[in-house]
């Protein structure tokens, strides 16, 4: 989300936000609350630590200027990508999109014909993704189940149940093992954005199984180092950017 202490985050708002010095304010603790004032003329009240809503209808904003169509169905909302797709979800996620479709923190890997293993597909973002940079079968695991639920439509919305496959459950190391011997899995794009469970997952899943592995990308939630080292070892070859790491054969 935009991070009013970073010059990208207050141009940001400064954007698309006429009193864009009260969201400032704010922010500074000069002020408990106010109205923000779109320059579209939609007005939205921010509180003091409660930017949900307000930053939900600056990425809105910020997607459209970029080809996103929104779309409003009683309390969830669609949005087809500049690409075809079409995803349905609910606020706050549009941030999600950004990151994914437009800033493309997980990269833009060369999938076509490859099999993507997505640990936390959420609400199936990710996967459509990947899918629609050519790969050939998705396996995904999603522990949520309200956005396992979403996950689920938005593949069939897009006629995906053929190529994405997603498991309701937490991914660990075993269930990764298991996976890619029962289906004989060969260069795999692996994902993993889990919220920590990413330690647990790459220290369990057994050395002979990363040569069956030939990319990672992973979203990292505390200290790097033990990730990087283990996977170094491996032989892969590491790439920081932000919180991403970036691990391919050397």
């Amino acid at each position: 989300m935009p991070h009013l202490k970073s010059l990208a985050g207050l141009g940001m708002v400064a954007k698309y936000v006429s009193n864009w010095y009260c969201i400032l304010a704010l922010y500074a603790n000069i002020i408990p609350k106010t109205t923000a004032r779109f320059k579209d003329g939609r007005g939205v009240d921010v509180y003091k630590n409660n930017y949900i809503v307000f930053y939900e209808e600056i990425y809105k904003r910020h997607l459209q200027n970029h080809g996103f169509i929104f779309e409003t169905k009683g309390k969830e909302e669609s949005v087809r990508t500049p690409e075809g797709l079409v995803i349905m979800l609910r606020p706050p996620y549009s941030f999600v999109l950004d990151e994914i479709f437009l800033m493309k923190v997980y990269g833009q890997p060369q999938l076509k014909g490859r099999v993507v293993i997505d640990i936390g597909t959420s609400f199936g973002d990710s996967a459509l993704y990947f899918a629609s940079l050519g790969a050939s079968k998705v396996y995904c695991f999603e522990a949520d189940k309200d956005l396992y639920q979403m996950a689920q439509e938005n593949i069939s919305l897009n006629n995906m149940t053929g190529k994405i496959h997603i498991y309701n459950q937490k991914a660990t190391g075993e269930l990764l093992r298991i996976l890619i011997l029962r289906y004989g899995l060969k260069n795999v794009f692996l994902k993993v954005d889990c919220e920590g469970c990413e330690y647990e997952v790459i220290k369990n899943m057994g050395h002979s199984m990363f040569e069956s592995i030939g990319d990672i990308v992973m979203e990292y939630h505390m200290q790097p180092e033990p990730l990087i080292g283990h996977l170094t070892r491996l032989g892969f070859r590491i790439r920081r950017k932000r919180r991403i790491l970036f691990a391919s054969k050397c």
